[in-house]
Parts: structure tokens; C-alpha cells; sequence
């Protein structure tokens, strides 16, 4: 029964694939290593005293018999991932399948009269303390992600500002650099205020995208967002909004460019305009899942500052 039930969760690990919707769910799945390979472990320390009854006068050899199958099955699952579409080998994965499995082993290990006598109630309860304690921060970065949503929602309709440390997990820039500076002295509605400064460079399709704003947009009108350039000359400047139904074809998404004057620009987007995407889909605004501002490869690389992004 043991054996049946580590190849159903060896099962589970092998067909499952993880989800890329959202910070939030990749990473639960990816902490869900945590307790699969915990029970894995629990369920080889049941198989080990099945198998190997000759043991039960050295009982703690089965726990490192469980303990020793699990990490051989976790490098086993690793290595199987390699070359697989979708999958990939993690050090990450492997580092939270051994928690697991010490962290349970330790529990059940806590409350098992083979290993104890009566008289070790102080050092089962720091063994079991110490487990939980390790399993409180290996799961820690559920609640940093908790906190930037809280974030983000209390910021909300401000989309971003580039200016609050929560902020940088939403954004990203392969492709271009953006730093947080004092805005430009001829800023003037800025003055004294920070902003972004995001450089393009001679590359194709440079920009930065905020993931995972917030995502329900009913009930606003527009979408605006103040740039300010130092260029003479005009700069085209797309923005792309996506739901949670888009795929990665441009047409597949509300794409506008934008031509960004020198000086300060107050750019306004009616929410009425991107309730189809460029290829005729209707878009859901309750559901919006990721925007975009890029260009297409510039003759010269150039920068633009910007300050708040929000809805109205």
C-alpha cells in the first residue's frame, strides 16, 4: 500500500505542470514540493518497516532508509525533467523535496515510542519546534507575496509609480533598463519628485512590462500615464494591454502607439477602446493580466522618464 501510494504522488509530480497565470499560484505549486516529498517520506518509512522487519531492534534505520529513498527520488525526478517541453531540472525543487522529507520525518519521528522513552518530552518538543520552524520559512515567501498584493490592491487605481519598493516583482525589462532617478529639472510637474528613467536600446521590441496589475478595470473609464522626454523629436511608444485570454500574438491583445512629445505628456486611453483586441477579440476588463510599453527597434537608443501609471 505504501509503494502504491508513492507512485500516485510520484504520479502527480510527473504529469502535473506548473502554473504560470500568476506569481501567487507558480509559487504554491513550486512549495508544494514541500508536502508531496513529506508524504513520500512517511510513506517510504512505512514501506522500510514492511520490507525490512529485521530492523525493528534499530528502529531509526528506517527513518534513514526513508530518508535515503526520498533524496534518491528526488534526483531521479530532477534528472527525468531535463529535455522535457515544460519542465525543467530545479536545484530549487530538490532543495524543497529534502525539507519535506526531514521536516515530516522529524514530526512522526517526534511521536514514535520506538525512538523515545518516557522521560524525553523536552527534546521531541524541540525536534518538533525546530521542523515547524523550518517549514514557517521555507513557506515565508507565501507571505511576502500576500504583502505585495495587499500592496497592490491598496494602491489601486494606481497601477504603478516606479517608486514603491513593493513594485519590482511587477515589473519587468529584458529588454530595456529602468532605474528610479530624481525627475529631470524641466520636469516641472515632477519637480523635487522621483521617477523612472527607462532606457531603449538599439535592440528589437525594447520596453518593460507590469505583470499582474490589478486586474479587475470595470468601472473606469481611462487609462492614463505621464511621460516626459528630453527628445526633440517625436518617439513612438506602444502600449499593449492583455487579459487572462490573450496568448502572445500582437493581435491577440490591445496594442495603440502612442507618439511622445518632448517635454511632458499626458497620455489618456479611453478603457472603451480596448474592450476588443487588435485582432477583434473582446477583451475582459475584469481580468486583465499583463501591459506592456515598448517600441520597435530605435535608430538610436534613447530614454523616457516616467511617473504614475493609473486609471480614471
Amino acid at each position: 500500500m505504501a509503494v502504491a501510494g508513492i507512485v500516485v504522488l510520484l504520479w502527480v509530480l510527473a504529469t502535473g505542470r506548473p502554473p504560470r497565470s500568476t506569481m501567487l499560484l507558480h509559487e504554491i505549486y513550486n512549495l508544494g514540493h514541500i508536502p508531496l516529498f513529506g508524504l513520500i517520506a512517511l510513506l517510504a518509512l512505512s514501506a522500510s518497516r514492511a520490507l525490512f522487519p529485521g530492523l525493528s531492534s534499530r528502529p531509526f534505520s528506517h527513518y534513514l532508509i526513508a530518508f535515503v529513498s526520498v533524496a534518491w527520488i528526488s534526483l531521479v525526478s530532477e534528472v527525468m525533467q531535463v529535455g522535457v517541453a515544460g519542465r525543467q531540472a530545479e536545484v530549487q525543487d530538490a532543495v524543497h523535496n529534502l525539507i519535506g522529507a526531514i521536516c515530516f520525518l522529524a514530526i512522526w519521528s517526534a511521536f514514535d515510542t520506538r525512538l523515545w522513552t518516557s522521560d524525553t518530552r523536552a527534546p521531541r518538543g524541540l525536534l518538533v519546534g525546530a521542523a515547524l520552524f523550518a517549514l514557517f520559512v521555507s513557506f515565508w515567501s507565501l507571505f511576502e507575496l500576500a504583502w505585495l498584493y495587499g500592496m497592490r490592491a491598496a494602491a489601486f487605481p494606481v497601477l504603478v509609480d516606479f517608486d514603491g519598493r513593493w513594485q519590482k516583482p511587477f515589473l519587468l525589462s529584458p529588454r530595456a533598463v529602468v532605474s528610479q532617478v530624481p525627475a529631470p529639472a524641466a520636469w516641472q510637474q515632477k519637480a523635487g519628485e522621483t521617477v523612472a528613467e527607462i532606457r531603449f536600446p538599439q535592440e528589437r521590441w525594447p520596453g518593460v512590462t507590469i505583470r499582474e496589475p490589478y486586474p479587475d478595470w470595470t468601472g473606469y473609464s481611462a487609462f492614463r500615464m505621464q511621460v516626459y522626454s528630453e527628445r526633440k523629436d517625436p518617439v513612438p511608444l506602444t502600449l499593449r494591454i492583455e487579459d487572462i485570454n490573450s496568448t502572445h500574438e500582437y493581435k491577440d491583445g490591445f496594442n495603440r502607439t502612442i507618439a511622445i512629445q518632448h517635454g511632458h505628456n499626458e497620455v489618456s486611453v479611453p478603457l472603451a477602446d480596448t474592450l476588443q483586441s487588435s485582432g477583434g477579440r473582446v477583451m475582459d476588463l475584469s481580468q486583465i493580466s499583463q501591459l506592456t510599453l515598448f517600441t520597435s527597434r530605435p535608430e538610436d537608443p534613447f530614454r523616457l522618464y516616467m511617473s504614475d501609471v493609473w486609471l480614471e
